[in-house]
């Protein structure tokens, strides 16, 4: 190699290094990335030079030329937070390629190497090198091809790989320089970093000539990079061996291989050194859950992008445009993709489209949406991501197609008397419960349930019919949902929750909660009766208007319902509860889960 080109390895003068916190490069602070790195270094000089932490990492540029992995801008954000002393980033910064390309990834590294808090020293790797011209770029921009420097009780030595012209190891002049500095050095522990790790190439090639100048020095590890892996490799001659080469590139082993996504913070505690490997993602700023934060997530998911309502009667299919709505409260605009997944039965088109949310406003999406035969679940999902997001990052939303069955319900010929004979019920339609979980809704053998809806303008009359290979309920109270028996929902939000069964004191309807109510209680004014023959069980229930989730029972009134038939078998221990439901998710408590729509028919 050129003298010229070693020359660039800045060697320390004795003087220097007597300093007891730091000593660096010379050069002038700004210039290149690591000009500023060592002017931020000296900013913040250890508390105790016994005492401090830095961090490794290398590989951490991406497969795409301009854009930088998250995997790396996380590790940035919790670098932020742990505050160590500074970051050694041990080669392949950018993905590189020819030097007319090189400038704008040294561009978009400077703009995400900006927002780190704490110094980030660079390390020559092949990516960033790969002739005279992109080396020429890296010292311009980027930093010296080797360097070294003192923090604290330690000395860290930035060793270049990338030698224009050299095939193997490191020139005899970079390896003369290392022992130049090692000689010269009275630190308690030295650590080496290069992008390459040439001491598993070909140890005695390679490395050989290196290793001999390390002996007889406070060499506590060198690390490499490169191999897009963790692997600690092992101590030799007394130096500790590792690769550190997954900060955002991608993998080329399996996991249990060291192919995974990590940074290894580092230790220093006077005469020990250990280290942790860290996954980027699992740690957080004091302030990561915040209620503005929270409030901005909840709201952006269930209140800012949505669908609007699809009605469709049981049974019938759909062929309409549908909108989707995304509002956007803040005052500026963000870009962002919308897509559909899209189940068997169902099309929407167009499947995925861009859009621009306007600060201030509403932007709607029409899509068309049809479905082949009878509308049902499961429906199309919609993913989009709200990156406008002011108190944290970009905010992934998924929502449903707001598909809502509509049943309308006769009135009653006449006043209903609860005890389960159903023979003022012969103008009443069925509402089969068809879906459910864990459980093959075609099983009727097992469990087959039909609500039954009427009206009149004083009550709401509720009958269901049940289908059960056995009836089992030893429970009584705010857990009889926890056996066989009926669980009934009321209103937008489910404000009101209704438990029916029949107890070993008989029928029993329990409130677990009501508009103004005082709920987990037994319930006096919704008489319930209860018939059981062979494998069926009739409920027969009469709500007063006083009870129900709208201020007046006439025709065209409407409200939102469903409801659950639980079911638990003894003489199958091994099989969970399982239920049938009018519809999916209201058996499981899941939140948001889909509500029929009744209606008062004359």
């Amino acid at each position: 190699m050129a003298t010229s080109r070693l020359a660039r390895c800045p060697v320390v003068p004795l003087s220097m290094l007597l300093v007891p916190l730091l000593s660096a490069a010379s050069g002038t602070a700004g210039e290149t990335l690591a000009d500023r790195a060592f002017a931020q270094l000296r900013e913040s000089p250890p508390v105790s030079p016994e005492c401090f932490d830095f961090v490794v990492v290398g590989d951490t540029r991406s497969t795409k030329p301009i854009v930088l992995p998250e995997t790396f801008k996380q590790s940035i954000r919790e670098w932020n937070t742990l505050r160590p002393a500074f970051v050694i980033d041990v080669g392949d910064l950018i993905l590189g390629g020819g030097a007319e390309g090189v400038p704008a990834q040294w561009d978009e590294f400077e703009r995400v190497a900006a927002t780190c808090r704490v110094p980030l020293f660079p390390v020559t790797g092949n990516h960033d090198i790969s002739d005279a011209a992109t080396e020429r770029f890296w010292l311009d921009r980027v930093g010296p091809l080797c360097y070294a420097f003192t923090y604290g009780n330690s000395r860290f030595i930035a060793l270049n790989s990338e030698e224009v012209g050299v095939l193997h190891g490191l020139s005899d002049e970079q390896v003369a320089w290392l022992k130049q500095d090692l000689e010269q050095t009275d630190a308690k522990h030295v650590f080496l970093f290069l992008h390459k790790p040439f001491f598993l190439d070909n140890w005695d090639r390679d490395w050989a000539p290196v290793a001999q100048v390390l002996d007889g020095h406070p060499v506590r590890a060198v690390f490499g990079a490169d191999w897009h892996m963790y692997r600690d490799c092992g101590t030799r001659n007394g130096v500790r061996y590792v690769i550190s080469a997954g900060g955002g590139a991608e993998l080329r082993v399996p996991e249990d291989e060291g192919g995974f996504h990590h940074y290894c913070l580092v230790r220093v505690r006077g005469d020990e050194v250990t280290w942790s490997v860290v996954r980027p993602g699992a740690i957080q700023p004091e302030g990561c859950v915040t209620q503005a934060r929270v409030k901005e997530v909840q709201d952006a998911r269930a209140e800012w992008v949505g669908t609007e309502v699809l009605e469709a009667p049981m049974g019938e299919g759909v062929s309409r445009k549908v909108s989707v709505f995304v509002e956007n409260p803040y005052d500026a605009d963000f870009e962002s993709t919308l897509a559909w997944a899209v189940p068997p039965g169902w099309t929407v088109t167009p499947a995925e489209r861009s859009y621009v949310a306007k600060a201030g406003s509403v932007t709607s999406l029409d899509f068309q949406v049809e479905a082949a035969g009878p509308a049902r679940f499961p429906v199309p999902e919609l993913t989009t991501t709200f990156t406008g997001a002011r108190y944290g990052g970009p905010i992934p939303v998924t929502r449903r197609l707001d598909l809502v069955h509509v049943y309308t319900i006769p009135r009653a010929p006449a006043t209903v008397t609860p005890d389960g004979a159903l023979d003022e019920w012969p103008e009443a339609c069925g509402l089969p419960l068809p879906y459910g979980w864990e459980f093959d809704v075609e099983d009727k053998a097992d469990l087959d349930a039909t609500c039954l809806l009427m009206w009149d303008e004083r009550n709401l009359y509720l009958a269901m019919e049940v289908e059960d290979d056995e009836f089992h309920q030893p429970y009584a109270g705010d857990i009889v949902w926890s056996a066989d028996g009926i669980q009934l929902f009321m209103g937008k939000d489910k404000e009101w929750e209704w438990g029916l069964t029949r107890t070993e004191s008989g029928p029993e309807v329990f409130l677990y909660k009501g508009v103004d109510r005082e709920g987990e209680t037994t319930s006096t004014v919704v008489p319930l009766g209860i018939r059981q023959e062979g494998r069926k069980t009739v409920y027969e229930a009469v709500f007063p208007r006083t009870e129900l989730p709208v201020p007046e029972l006439r025709a065209g009134s409407a409200f939102m319902f469903s409801i659950v038939a639980n079911d638990l078998d003894p003489s199958r221990p091994k099989r969970p509860r399982h239920w049938a439901e009018l519809t999916p998710g209201v058996g499981d408590a899941i939140p948001g889960s889909p509500m029929a729509k009744i209606v008062l028919a004359e």
